[in-house]
């Protein structure tokens, strides 16, 4: 489930191959049950490129067609997200992104489901979830994000992957504000 839990703004990078980050988090603001907006934030955006022409790649899909381009935002209305804002910023020498945007159906939200009275979102077992502020269920086939629809903020924080590991190097350096 790792793979399809990757947020929408890195779906370019998936196909790639070389784009990983630390973890993410949504911070999701229910408006009419299933409408809202999402803030999702990337931390530590870095690359495993081996090569020089994959570096130059993960540098054009994050620093031109994802913070850029007007084909992102249609390639992201098409899924259902009408992006507000996309920026880019370093911190302690580490490239996060922050993307924020409206949805229309919660399960365009990585595939969050509404049930009344409840909002829940599935994920593979071998997934890490650092926080939430809904309550965590955990089975030997999943575990499962419950929020009650009187939250109406739902958070969640995910690990991905360690990017201090050899071979991964930071692309904060190449952001160029």
């Amino acid at each position: 489930m790792k793979k399809l839990f990757i947020l929408s703004f890195l779906a370019a990078f998936i196909f790639n191959g070389c784009i990983v980050f630390k973890s993410v988090s949504y911070e999701i603001t229910i408006t009419d049950d299933i409408k809202g907006t999402s803030l999702v934030t990337i931390e530590d955006l870095a690359t495993d490129a081996a090569t020089e022409e994959e570096l130059n790649n993960d540098k054009q899909i994050v620093f031109e067609y994802a913070l850029q381009s007007n084909v992102f935002l249609n390639d992201m209305d098409s899924e259902g997200k009408k992006i507000i804002s996309r920026n880019l910023f370093v911190q302690e020498n580490k490239l996060n992104a922050l993307v924020s945007y409206e949805f229309d159906d919660i399960t365009e939200v990585e595939q969050i489901q509404f049930d009344d009275p409840y909002y829940f979102l599935t994920l593979s077992p071998e997934d890490s979830i650092i926080s939430t502020n809904g309550q965590i269920f955990i089975s030997d086939d999943y575990k499962r994000i419950v929020w009650d629809k009187s939250i109406k903020t739902l958070k969640f924080k995910i690990f991905n992957k360690n990017t201090d590991k050899p071979g991964i190097k930071s692309l904060a350096p190449y952001y160029k504000k």
